[in-house]
Order: C-alpha cells, then sequence, then structure tokens
C-alpha cells in the first residue's frame, strides 16, 4: 500500500476513538492512560510529518489543504472534550483553577472557530492565510500539555504512580496556560495581519 500525505493524516482521526477508549479506561486498566499516551504521541508524530512528507514528495493537494485543517481540529478538541470528562480541569468545586480553565477552554475553542471564519472570509476573496508563529507555538503547547494531562489520569492508589501522575497534572496545567496565552496572541495576530483582506 502507497503511503501518500492525506493517507498520514486521515490516520491521525482515525487514532483519536483509540485514544477517547484508553483515556476512559483509565480507572479500571492500570496500563489504559499510557496505552493512550502512546496512541496520542503516535496521532502528534502524523500532524507533524504529513505536510513536510506531501512537499517532500510534490504531492500537495487540494484535499490535503482542506484535510489537514480539519483533522487537525477533531483531533485536538475531541482530545479536549475528553480530558473535560475525565476531570483533570477540575481543581473543585469554589477552586480559583477551576474557572480559570474552564476561560482558557472558552477562549481556545472560540480562537478556532474565529480563524476558521477569518480563513473563509479571506479565502472567498482568493486569499490564502498561513498558519502563524504564534499559533505553531500554541499547537506545540497544547500538544505538551494534553499528552500531560492523558498522563494525569493515571492512578492506582501506589504512591510512585499516583505523584508522578500529580506531577503531570500540574505540568499540563503551566503549559495549558501558556497555549491559551498563545492562542490568545495567534486569534489578536490573525486579525491584525488580515483585517483588509476582512474588509467590505
Amino acid at each position: 500500500m502507497k503511503i501518500t500525505a492525506n493517507k498520514i493524516t486521515l490516520l491521525r482521526i482515525m487514532l483519536v476513538p483509540f485514544v477517547l477508549v484508553f483515556l476512559f479506561l483509565g480507572k479500571t486498566f492500570f496500563f489504559a492512560p499510557y496505552i493512550a499516551c502512546a496512541v496520542y504521541l503516535a496521532a502528534v508524530f502524523t500532524d507533524a510529518v504529513d505536510g513536510s512528507f506531501a512537499r517532500r514528495t510534490k504531492t500537495v493537494s487540494a484535499m490535503g489543504k482542506f484535510l489537514d485543517p480539519i483533522s487537525d481540529k477533531i483531533f485536538v478538541n475531541g482530545i479536549m472534550t475528553a480530558l473535560i470528562f475525565t476531570g483533570v480541569f477540575f481543581h473543585g468545586r469554589d477552586s480559583a483553577l477551576t474557572y480559570i480553565n474552564a476561560a482558557c477552554i472558552i477562549v481556545m475553542l472560540t480562537r478556532e472557530f474565529a480563524i476558521s471564519g477569518i480563513r473563509q472570509i479571506a479565502a472567498e476573496r482568493g486569499t490564502v492565510i498561513a498558519s502563524d508563529k504564534y499559533g505553531k507555538i500554541k499547537t506545540v503547547l497544547t500538544f505538551i500539555s494534553f499528552g500531560m494531562y492523558i498522563l494525569a489520569t493515571a492512578e492506582s492508589g501506589n504512591e510512585t504512580v499516583d505523584l508522578i501522575s500529580d506531577a503531570a497534572r500540574w505540568g499540563g496545567l503551566v503549559f495549558f496556560y501558556a497555549a491559551a496565552v498563545f492562542s490568545v496572541l495567534s486569534g489578536i495576530n490573525y486579525y491584525l495581519q488580515n483585517k483588509d483582506a476582512l474588509k467590505g
């Protein structure tokens, strides 16, 4: 079977359900969070290589340009939604961190919808909007954050495992906040750089 960039992109979408299944099995199967993290890293790898593979093999296509951002949104938003249900963003009903996390999630989702809207309007007017540096940094920080959060779901009652889980949760929180900051910077930058294309 011939490997193509589009197949690598589709693989990312296909891996999402496996991440979710093992993520939700974390309470009943000791190794589930680690398997979920391994599959998650494999999906992240596909995101890192599909574009470069298409350029190297000179197989950049309209379908690929359509599939890549769609698969990214399915991947990131699917994992984030699953993590919400695991409770890793919840630090107690009256905890300020819980409300801050909720605000960050809303901000990041709003940014995704806003950027999609800006790109659609620009595309209708013949302008192609490329990813900016802040968006790329946001993506990397988000990937690291979600990976650590997946590890944070590992709880066994074993002191060492729970210590690693807690460390991963707080590490994920730091990277998540950083991702939220760059999400805002990216959104502002997208607007400023493309406001002329949106007029009229």
